[in-house]
């Protein structure tokens, strides 16, 4: 993935305070280090544009070293004319202003005026379009800076992690999912992210099955090293191992950054086996690995794990209490083991051995409760124009569950407000949301406010629960 590229640059205009100018120079080599720790590229504009040639030729530097976001410092007044010729880069923009020097007298920057100027141009000089920006102010360790500067790296990367990513998605929608059908055309024109359809399930199975037994045996070992044996056969576990590492092979050949995986109804008549340990180890090494061919919700995990560098899952919503105001996330039985309480991680059977005897072997899942943490579940829908996220945190550990990867959550909230679980419930269902709910154990809702906002995403809109339906 490339990296992040910002770029840092300031204007002057004569007839104010130079002082401002030898803050430009310092905080160059302080957003240095702060590129090296946070992992962008800086690029420093030397240049202090005071004329219309020198915005142009700053503006074209810009598109040619195809900056993302561009941090526009306010060492004193600059002219309008010259912002609003900037502005015309395709970044994004942050507008920076610092204190003034004193606090009577003369005023020698008039740095903060100069940010609400700039704030308007961005607004009402592009018509039909405004620039968007985000505003900073004070020394680059102020609280008006260096927090809000870092979730904006964070979110900008997650975006970038979306662009031109390949998403595979092997095999078709699981019977039924219709409601995650998706048209690859407007995903890429929402998001930049490309969906492939090169591979179905049965070149899994054939490419796996011409994976070196050693190579599988080592794997393997490494596997039950870390995790614990219930009713799924050993040759089954082994199995998916050996499509595991098929998967890992094409994904490093073709550079897909995450894998749509159709477990059924292609594993499950053909092999009596599940994708979910495919898909739980693919979490595990860091390749979101979505359930039943839904690629919308593993776009999503994308997001997840750029924002946290963690495993990432998808999940269902069986279960609504209202007695502690909670909700279980449940699925199958996918969830990377890192996710597990101190229980671990066990390979067990699918849940479907328990009601169909053609399937009475159907394995393996992951089945694991969930460690106490907080927790985020974000999607994007509406082939990417529109998002929700809500956190809470997984709790009691004890309380009654469904056998696969699953946890109770509290602490519930929709875009960081508190709300209730019937109307959580409510809202979801009400506003027709996908069944597949990716979440990462940290939650992370401020960068996902702040990347909706660079997108241009459309929030669902929270509908309470009550017993009659209203307009």
């Amino acid at each position: 993935m490339a990296k992040l590229k910002i770029g840092f640059v300031a204007g002057f205009m004569v007839g104010f305070s130079t002082e401002g100018l030898k803050s430009f120079e310092k905080y160059q080599g302080e957003l240095a280090k702060m590129a090296s720790e946070m992992d962008f590229e800086l690029i420093n504009i030397n240049t202090v544009i005071s004329s219309m040639g020198q915005a142009e030729a700053v503006r074209k530097e810009l598109d040619d070293k195809n900056v993302d976001f561009c941090l526009l410092f306010h060492p004193s007044y600059i002219i309008g004319d010259f912002i609003f010729e900037i502005m015309k880069a395709r970044a994004h923009f942050g507008l920076w202003a610092i204190e003034e020097l004193r606090e009577e007298g003369p005023m020698p920057l008039a740095s903060l005026v100069n940010l609400s100027q700039n704030a308007g141009i961005a607004k009402n000089n592009f018509r039909g379009n405004p620039k968007k920006i985000k505003w900073f102010f004070g020394g680059i360790d102020s609280k008006y800076f260096k927090p809000r500067f870092e979730i904006t790296v964070k979110a900008l990367k997650a975006i970038k992690a979306l662009e031109n990513a390949r998403v595979a998605q092997i095999g078709k929608l699981a019977d039924g999912h219709i409601n995650h059908t998706v048209d690859p055309r407007d995903i890429y024109k929402n998001l930049k992210v490309n969906v492939s359809r090169d591979y179905e399930v049965e070149d899994i199975i054939a490419l796996g099955e011409k994976i070196p037994s050693a190579e599988v045996e080592a794997e393997f070992k490494k596997l039950m090293d870390v995790v614990k044996v219930g009713k799924a056969s050993i040759d089954k576990i082994k199995y998916s191992v050996q499509m595991f590492l098929a998967i890992k092979k094409i994904a490093a050949e073709n550079n897909y950054s995450a894998i749509a995986f159709s477990c059924w109804p292609k594993l499950m008549p053909n092999k009596e086996m599940v994708g979910c340990l495919v898909n739980s180890m693919l979490n595990s090494i860091g390749l979101p690995g979505g359930c039943e061919a839904d690629v919308l919700s593993t776009i999503s995990m994308i997001i997840l794990r750029s924002l946290t560098n963690k495993p990432v899952a998808v999940m269902d919503l069986p279960k609504f209490d209202e007695k502690d105001e909670s909700l279980l996330l449940w699925h199958c039985g996918s969830a990377p083991k890192e996710m597990a309480n101190g229980r671990g991680c066990v390979c067990d059977r699918h849940y479907f051995a328990e009601y169909d005897e053609t399937l009475k072997n159907c394995a393996p899942i992951t089945d694991i409760i969930f460690k106490k943490s907080a927790v985020t579940v974000f999607r994007f829908f509406d082939e990417g124009q529109g998002f929700y996220y809500f956190t809470g945190r997984f709790f009691d550990e004890d309380k009654k569950a469904f056998n696969g990867s699953r946890g109770w959550v509290n602490d519930l909230k929709l875009y960081n407000e508190p709300i209730k679980v019937m109307d959580l419930a409510n809202t979801m269902i009400l506003n027709g949301l996908p069944h597949h709910y990716p979440m990462v154990m940290e939650n992370v809702g401020i960068y996902l406010e702040e990347m909706a906002y660079w997108l241009g995403l459309n929030k669902v809109r929270k509908m309470p629960y009550a017993d009659y339906l209203y307009v």
